[in-house]
């Protein structure tokens, strides 16, 4: 293999030493998962193709869940659609009247990505991808701008604000041809959920309504549609740590964000929605446990059960609910070989490690983390990186006696 850019690699092996997952050249680093990528895959694609769907994926912590949701939100980007991908936490929440649901809302679309912004910050473009589009539409039908906008945007006229996001888009393309910032910066703050009161927004826009807990699904909605209108191929959705919902101690608080997931998983799996797709990221709990978890709502039980002949070995990870199974020996070493391949840019003149000191190390560390060492890779990641920079700064070192003082 051709030598690497070391920029890349030692942005890579940062990432991986922190415990966090690189938001580039993901799949340098990519082992097994075959069939689960492939649903996943298959999911972007069929997003892509005018479907929809709905996908939890869940494992225990380091085990992988936010590499598979960084490595969807990478192939969705490839394939043509916008991708929002945020995590939950105490302050953002699907259902909350305290500003929560805004924030989560807020945080997602300013996260929007595509091929031309791969890190997010993409709204500017779509709204702007939009309007020149309609601009060039109107000229063709020598109508005015303005009604142009209202003419492509007339079925939002049935959904809930609707009619004020029609309204705002027209506030941002005043702003734009009379190359005014603050009619765009006012424009902007509506679609990203950031007025928090009514009385601002309609003070700055006109409008009657804010986005809030009352219609997040429905603006979610409707901005897969402006993003196809706009010339995407669909809106992916990726929610990770959704454990925070497990972990509410208010069950009406669970319960409010369950009946949230449960219109979700109702709208995409009856076909509702056109071009969007959800995927849920999560420990095991957050779905299965009976009292807290989303098995905790009898509907959602329900349609999340797996197959029942899945049994004995047998795998099948095409519905619902993907759980990451443990990586098999011969896939943690080759994780390990990519890793010793990056952290020498592709010079195997650089290794820091033999293959025998290599397989020395896998042994070690399976005896000291058990089953652990399998189930989180997150730990061995940082357990390979971790000795690779004390041989790299020790040259003298006894191997040996380094490896031998890894503790559990």
């Amino acid at each position: 293999m051709s030598a690497l850019n070391p920029k890349q690699c030692d942005q890579i092996i940062k990432s991986l030493r922190s415990g966090v997952v690189p938001v580039e050249h993901i799949d340098l680093v990519q082992v097994g998962r075959v069939a689960e990528k492939a649903t996943l895959d298959k999911d972007v694609s069929h997003i892509a193709q005018g479907g929809s769907c709905v996908r939890f994926v869940t494992g225990e912590y380091g085990s992988g869940k936010t590499f598979m949701g960084e490595m969807l939100r990478q192939e969705g980007i490839k394939s043509g659609l916008v991708v929002a991908s945020t995590a939950l936490a105490p302050d953002k929440r699907l259902q909350a009247r305290g500003g929560e649901t805004r924030n989560l809302y807020s945080a997602l679309v300013r996260s929007l990505s595509t091929k031309a912004r791969g890190q997010g910050s993409a709204l500017v473009n779509i709204v702007e991808r939009f309007i020149l589009s309609t601009l060039r539409d109107a000229h063709r039908d020598e109508i005015t701008a303005h009604e142009k906008i209202s003419e492509r945007l007339r079925e939002f006229e049935e959904m809930a604000s609707g009619f004020d996001f029609i309204k705002v888009v027209q506030h941002y393309w005043r702003g734009l041809n009379d190359n005014d910032d603050r009619l765009k910066s006012e424009a902007l703050r509506w679609l990203r959920g950031e007025y928090a009161t009514l009385t601002d927004a309609k003070k700055a826009l006109g409008v009657r309504s804010i986005i809030n807990y009352r219609n997040f699904l429905s603006s979610l909605k409707m901005l897969c549609q402006f993003v196809q209108l706009a010339g995407y191929q669909g809106l992916l959705i990726c929610l990770d740590e959704m454990v925070a919902l497990h972990e509410l101690t208010n069950k009406q608080a669970r319960i409010n964000n369950f009946n949230e997931i449960l219109n979700i998983v109702n709208d995409c799996l009856q076909g509702q929605i056109r071009g969007m797709g959800f995927v849920f990221l999560g420990t095991p709990e957050f779905i299965h446990d009976p009292q807290r978890g989303l098995y905790s709502l009898p509907a959602l039980k329900s349609r999340l059960a797996p197959n029942r002949l899945a049994q004995e070995g047998l795998q099948d990870v095409s519905g619902p609910v993907i759980a990451l199974l443990p990586l098999q020996e011969m896939e943690m070493d080759e994780l390990l070989q990519k890793l010793r391949y990056l952290y020498a840019y592709g010079d195997v003149v650089n290794y820091q490690l033999n293959d025998g000191q290599m397989w020395q190390f896998l042994f070690h560390c399976r005896e000291v983390f058990g089953d652990a060492y399998y189930l989180n890779p997150r730990l061995a990641i940082k357990s390979f990186l971790d000795l690779l920079a004390i041989i790299e700064q020790n040259p003298n070192a006894d191997f040996n006696l380094i490896v031998a003082g890894l503790k559990a």
